[in-house]
């Protein structure tokens, strides 16, 4: 009698506890994660001859939507650009800053080994011919088409559809790098800057370090930005010369001294062919960006005149007008302006903002605030009257200048 109590019992007290657990797991809300990842672009090449698959990704900016971006061309897109996307996001976030924010453009591939080759050859990675109809390379050797496909038709579709600036970064690996090096080599000024990762030297018997060796002089001047790298491919097939031939063109272009190419080589010995990407994209982008930062001041000696001297540095070096980034200098100045030993340090940031960006609102609207904190009522009158006709359907503004003129 006790056990049969205690078994219905047991029983009852297991089922509200599934009912519960039930009740709670059907209460949870399920979402999918939206991640701005950008658009894909269809276009008809007719230099190709096919349609090509593109994907684009471009930054926003609410308070500025004319502002203009450095573009970077990423090959084998289906791999590498969701990772280049986030590398753009995340390095040119406020709070990090090290690079740009980027235009970030994808192509993917319809016949990768036609596409990302620059000669025509039938011999394999160990050395072995196939001239048979199905050759993987039967249709190898189209870098002079796919480079015409890139410079005058998705180029051009690049310029008229998103905010360019007019500096260029090419990007590829393994075959993809082989392309971007030969395109440093043949039409240079294609692109500002290169990151060519793992490059396949071995290629149609080293095909391009020969055209290396031969078309870059000694002395000669090559005003471009490179980053090559490489992971531990020798590893998983003994007595490969893949870093051996790396380790030769970056000697050669040290023994050169090519005026104007500014250069970085590195090797992953922990990473292989498949992985190397991750580091090695991340690494370009922080090399070719080397000098974007801001030089370490302490907030005591910050001012106007340190902000645009080095952004002058940046404009000459990119070949385009760089200004200090206006959200970038509204958050470090309001941050100052917290403070009292570097109130007027922020304030003359803030100022220098709205010189810099005349028709922003933010920028006047942040000054105006920062002249409340010291006090000086009628300069944040007038900042905030700014504001209020570049931006004449901000309550919030008219409610600030309002309870200013009371």
């Amino acid at each position: 009698m006790k056990s049969s109590f205690l078994k219905k019992h047991f029983t009852f007290v297991f089922f509200i506890v599934f009912l519960l657990f039930s009740f709670k797991a059907s209460a949870q809300k399920v979402r999918p994660i939206k991640s701005d990842q950008g658009e894909v672009v269809t276009m008809h090449s007719d230099i190709l001859k096919e349609d090509r698959r593109i994907l684009i990704y471009a930054p926003k900016d609410s308070a500025n939507s004319e502002k203009k971006y450095p573009v970077i061309y990423v090959l084998d897109a289906d791999n590498h650009f969701a990772q280049m996307v986030e590398y753009s996001k995340y390095l040119s976030r406020q709070d990090v800053f090290v690079i740009p924010p980027l235009i970030v453009v994808g192509i993917t591939n319809t016949d990768r080994n036609r596409d990302l080759t620059p000669s025509h050859s039938n011999v394999d990675y160990f050395g072995k011919s196939d001239t048979t109809a199905n050759s993987p390379y039967k249709n190898s050797g189209g870098n002079e088409h796919f480079f015409q496909f890139i410079q005058k038709e998705l180029m051009p579709y690049v310029s008229s559809n998103y905010k360019t600036q007019p500096y260029r970064i090419f990007a590829g690996h393994s075959f993809g790098a082989l392309t971007t090096i030969n395109c440093l080599i043949n039409y240079p000024d294609m692109f500002d800057a290169y990151i060519a990762v793992s490059p396949s030297f071995w290629w149609d018997q080293k095909f391009l370090l020969k055209l290396a060796d031969k078309k870059l002089k000694a002395g000669s001047t090559l005003s471009k930005t490179l980053f090559f790298s490489d992971g531990n491919e020798d590893s998983s097939s003994p007595g490969s010369p893949f870093h051996t031939d790396v380790l030769k063109f970056d000697s050669l272009l040290k023994k050169r001294n090519i005026k104007g190419l500014d250069f970085e080589y590195m090797t992953y010995p922990a990473e292989s062919h498949m992985t190397v990407p991750i580091k090695s994209y991340y690494d370009g982008l922080r090399f070719i960006y080397h000098q974007w930062q801001l030089p370490p001041v302490s907030d005591e000696k910050l001012n106007p005149e340190i902000v645009m001297k080095h952004y002058k540095g940046l404009s000459q070096k990119f070949g385009y007008l760089i200004l200090p980034d206006e959200a970038y200098f509204n958050d470090l100045a309001q941050w100052l302006v917290k403070k009292p030993a570097t109130l007027n340090n922020g304030i003359k940031l803030l100022e220098m903002n709205t010189v810099n960006y005349p028709s922003s609102s933010r920028a006047f609207t942040a000054l105006g605030a920062a002249y409340v904190v010291k006090g000086e009522k009628q300069n944040a009158i007038a900042s905030y009257k700014k504001a209020s006709e570049l931006n004449p359907t901000s309550n919030e503004i008219k409610s600030r200048l309002k309870e200013l003129q009371k």
